[in-house]
């Protein structure tokens, strides 16, 4: 089959690709037969995406060039339920394609041609990683770790090795990538276009409406993209960049999470040390509308936190440096306490360069800026002021991290990901670079090692996640009056009372015991789930359910579920983007906002004890609750789970911890009688 389809190709393009159909069709019904599935894949990997098949099929662009096309989607595909699939199919590419070095610009003599042809395969490693479920995660560890024992295992002698480890598929587009010869006209023009697909990925991934929250496959998705943005740099001329550093710089206006928000700014960083030339382009940033700007200016404030690097291959420095503290002293008086003190941060680096270099302009400065500084090096008390001024400062990315002597593979895939504490799945350790022999780097590679200094660092408890001009919690925000909408069946007349006065005469009539608890399930969007919680927070007499939208209640499966407690029980509506404000109202007036969520600092509900006053906050049915709200949270309470599967359904969920909250004031009031 081999050596027949390159030669059929021309002439019986159908028998062709009905031959591919066929090996398809039977790679499909062994997907579960571990034997000789492997073994099958290999040779149907060796038959479709031959280097002659696959450039006789992209010079005729014709049906068997969509074919192989459907394949990768196809093989991407079957990967995220059984990984090492894509590890088969991109580790065979990528071997056929990188021996090439040569300038030949026809397809048939030059093999590295296929990579431009079917980009899509590198594209779709570069951000490979499927986001499995506990059970699934569980079975993908047990047989990375029969695996990995070798020929300790029989069945490791029995069974072909895969590589079964799915960041064998990023490490292997990587070094892939890090072969690539920018002198080499033709991978010069290969990187340009895989750089700029990656730029409007990213753009696409910033305009979903998905909910983008920490370590969700969103997120991921953007970190990887921009990892690899990141190593393709040093092969980007300046003739390119001209043409697609406004794309990053407005990247850097999106609502990122903290480890996309880093890589952005390193980037950003590099660029302008290597070309100063651009930093016209990079003052514009700061000449947008406040409105546009929100706190995504903490992005490039933080990029002059790093202006010392950034102005090494400047000339005249002291130009620009005049400029710099211009720009940053204007954000020193901003509204926003983070952009102050991102402002600050960088102020004071600004600040040393300019007594550094003695410039003479700014000697009419010296004592405002001075005492601003040492006011804020020495303000008193212990409140949050005090702390985050100490917390950003000791923050790796200003007190250890360096733009250049850092930049390394395992700074990228390794450190940065912890440090920015992304989930553990995301962590590439240096390690499996070296393991993975397929695609050898030279032994002169030099981009390997992270600095001991930054190694040894912990995670810091400092964060920034910006809001951009798209960020949906921001958008179509109303007054306060206009939030909350109450629906109390029994008395339809109610002036402009306190709503817990509403809720506690509601009790009292009732005579019921009066229950401080509020359940907001603004987030949830499933019916069953929303009229289950209504009937278990009557049962147990919350004094509100707070929905996205009073709707629900004249929905069937919500009536069905909820057996009229909707009549019973005072309902609120606010909306998923009033939520950061809603939350922040009740704090005001004393609840404790408590969220339903898995997270490093999850407090076991066997051993929480819940205050009186309590908000209780459930995510959304496959989301959770997002990271802008999770930074308003007290505190996250976790079910403690023994079985495989991941999580409660979150009706179940809500349910167990509503009981208990009524459960413990029980407690508490029969121990003050």
């Amino acid at each position: 089959m081999k050596v027949l389809i390159p030669k059929l190709l021309v002439s019986s393009e159908t028998l062709c690709i009905e031959a591919f159909d066929l090996g398809w069709k039977i790679i499909s019904s062994l997907s579960n037969t571990q034997l000789i599935f492997w073994s099958n894949l290999k040779a149907f990997v060796q038959v479709v995406f031959d280097t002659e098949v696959l450039a006789v099929a992209a010079s005729s662009k014709g049906q068997a060039y969509a074919k192989i096309r459907e394949m990768i989607s196809r093989l991407v595909e079957m990967s995220t339920t059984r990984t090492g699939v894509f590890n088969t199919v991109l580790s065979y590419c990528c071997q056929s394609w990188v021996l090439s070095t040569s300038d030949d610009t026809h397809i048939s003599e030059n093999p590295f041609l296929n990579a431009g042809e079917y980009s899509e395969l590198l594209m779709e490693a570069c951000i490979f990683g499927t986001v499995f479920r506990r059970d699934q995660r569980l079975i993908q560890d047990v047989h990375a770790f029969v695996e990995n024992l070798g020929d300790k295992c029989a069945a490791n002698v029995v069974t072909e090795s895969t590589n079964r480890d799915e960041h064998y598929v990023r490490i292997c587009v990587i070094k892939f990538l890090c072969l690539l010869d920018e002198s080499n006209n033709l991978h010069k023009m290969f990187v340009e276009d895989i750089v700029t697909k990656l730029l409007d990925k990213d753009e696409l991934v910033s305009k979903t409406r998905t909910r983008y929250y920490a370590n969700s496959l969103q997120h991921r998705v953007k970190n990887r993209l921009w990892q690899t943005l990141l190593v393709l740099l040093p092969k980007l001329d300046q003739n390119f960049l001209t043409e697609t550093l406004d794309k990053i710089l407005q990247a850097g206006f999106e609502n990122n999470q903290a480890s996309v928000k880093y890589l952005i700014e390193w980037i950003i960083i590099l660029i302008l040390h290597k070309y100063p030339q651009f930093l016209s382009k990079f003052w514009d940033c700061f000449c947008y509308d406040e409105e546009k700007l929100k706190t995504s200016i903490c992005t490039f404030l933080s990029v002059l936190s790093h202006f010392d690097i950034i102005l090494q291959n400047t000339l005249e420095k002291k130009p620009v440096l005049k400029k710099a503290l211009i720009v940053v002293l204007q954000w020193c008086f901003n509204h926003n306490f983070s952009v102050r003190l991102y402002a600050l941060i960088a102020l004071k680096k600004i600040w040393g360069m300019c007594k550094t270099l003695h410039v003479e302009e700014f000697e009419v400065l010296t004592p405002v800026i001075e005492s601003s500084l040492h006011q804020v090096e020495n303000m008193h008390g212990t409140g949050n002021a005090k702390r985050n001024w100490q917390r950003i400062q000791e923050h790796f990315f200003f007190a250890t991290f360096h733009p250049l002597k850092d930049y390394s593979l395992e700074t990228i895939f390794y450190t940065l990901p912890r440090l920015s504490e992304l989930v553990e799945d995301e962590w590439i350790s240096l390690c499996k670079f070296t393991r993975f022999t397929s695609i050898p780097l030279p032994s002169t590679y030099q981009w390997y090692h992270s600095r001991a200094e930054l190694l040894d660092l912990k995670p810091s408890d400092w964060s920034q996640q910006d809001k951009g001009s798209n960020s949906v919690e921001m958008d179509n925000q109303t007054e306060w009056t206009d939030v909350q909408k109450k629906i109390i069946p029994w008395k339809n007349s109610i002036p402009d009372l306190d709503l817990e006065l509403v809720f506690q005469d509601r009790a009292a009539k009732l005579g019921k015991s009066n229950s401080r608890l509020i359940v907001v399930a603004s987030l949830i969007d499933k019916p069953t789930n929303l009229g289950g919680l209504c009937r278990t927070s009557e049962i147990f007499g919350a004094s509100a359910l707070v929905v996205g939208s009073l709707h629900y209640i004249h929905d069937k499966q919500f009536q069905q579920l909820s057996v009229s407690a909707e009549q019973w029980l005072p309902l609120l509506e606010v909306k998923p983007s009033q939520l950061v404000e809603y939350l922040q109202q009740k704090k005001m007036e004393g609840y404790t906002i408590i969220g339903v969520e898995q997270t490093a600092k999850s407090s076991d509900l066997t051993e929480y004890c819940f205050p009186e006053k309590s908000l209780l906050l459930l995510g959304n049915e496959h989301e959770g609750i997002p990271v802008n709200l999770i930074q308003l949270l007290d505190v996250c309470v976790e079910i403690p789970q023994r079985g495989i599967i991941r999580s409660l359904n979150v009706h179940v969920s809500g349910a167990l911890l509503i009981w208990e909250y009524t459960r413990q004031q029980m407690i508490k009031q029969k121990q003050l009688k």
